[in-house]
């Protein structure tokens, strides 16, 4: 079985579970052995969230188990977003922030993390389990082993996630994810320091610019033998080759019709895109 996860359970909320409703209810619509298990991100304003900066208002409580009861009733695990490279004690400390992990500990949750001390704190102090961001790069089979030990899965880094040799090392691919329309150019010089400044956004509370210094490919151009984005039938390969289940689809604070084409390619079979793009606009259009 191919299970994604999806971006993000706030943002895009109504459009992920658009797509889970209808892989259920018209099953011929979907792609072979996919399924939808989690969706990813995290509420507005957390101190320790990371990978793409979301300020905005703070939630309250209510709107977090809303949203997470919301996720249960469809059977989906909310992944949070905890990869702040630059959390300290203060930013665990937080009250908002513990919030979230309270909240999440009632509906299943688990925690994306780059920091070990921050997996340590919501394992230990809320029985998170933790998936290791590809914002720590692993993007070799030894240290990927070694952290499997700890980790309950470890996203690969984007720059040795097509590599056979790679995938094939892995002792427990089961506990591999691969993200598979990442945007970052192969080998970006410049990736650890946009993480690093988002981060600093984060805890800050302000956007301030980081324009990308190498060009970003657009996903609509994602062809076989693409060094970095899958096609569907790669997924599916990598999938059966390699023992590996869960696939990631990127999409936090991307523009909407590019997180539409993305679910509509990885999660719809060909012949219905075009329905599939229809019957959201229809929505839309209902408000």
């Amino acid at each position: 079985m191919i299970n994604y996860t999806l971006p993000d359970f706030t943002a895009n909320l109504g459009l992920n579970l658009f797509f889970v409703r209808l892989l259920r209810e018209h099953p011929e619509m979907g792609r072979e052995n996919v399924a939808v298990t989690s969706i990813y991100g995290c509420f507005p304003a957390c101190p320790v969230n990371g990978g793409r900066t979301y300020l905005r208002e703070r939630a309250d409580e209510g709107a977090m188990e809303r949203t997470f009861a919301i996720l249960a009733e469809y059977g989906l695990v909310p992944r949070l977003t905890f990869t702040n490279s630059l959390a300290d004690d203060r930013m665990l400390a937080d009250p908002y922030f513990n919030a979230i992990c309270r909240q999440a500990a009632r509906f299943g949750g688990e925690a994306i993390v780059y920091d070990d001390a921050v997996g340590a704190y919501v394992r230990e102090r809320y029985g998170l389990p933790l998936v290791l961001s590809t914002t720590r790069e692993v993007s070799d089979a030894t240290t990927f082993n070694a952290l499997a030990r700890t980790y309950d899965c470890i996203v690969l880094g984007y720059g040795a996630h097509k590599d056979p040799a790679v995938l094939g090392a892995l002792e427990e691919p089961q506990k591999a994810e691969i993200m598979v329309n990442e945007f970052c150019v192969p080998g970006c010089p410049h990736r650890a320091e946009h993480y690093r400044h988002n981060s600093r956004d984060q805890r800050d509370g302000q956007m301030r610019p980081f324009p990308c210094k190498s060009g970003r490919p657009d996903f609509f151009d994602h062809a076989p033998g693409h060094p970095v984005q899958f096609t569907a039938e790669e997924v599916a390969e990598v999938a059966e080759r390699f023992g590996i289940p869960s696939f990631k689809i990127v999409g936090r604070g991307v523009a909407f019709p590019t997180v539409l084409e993305a679910l509509t390619y990885y999660l719809i079979r060909p012949a219905y895109h075009d329905t599939v793009r229809a019957l959201v606009a229809r929505e839309m259009r209902r408000g």
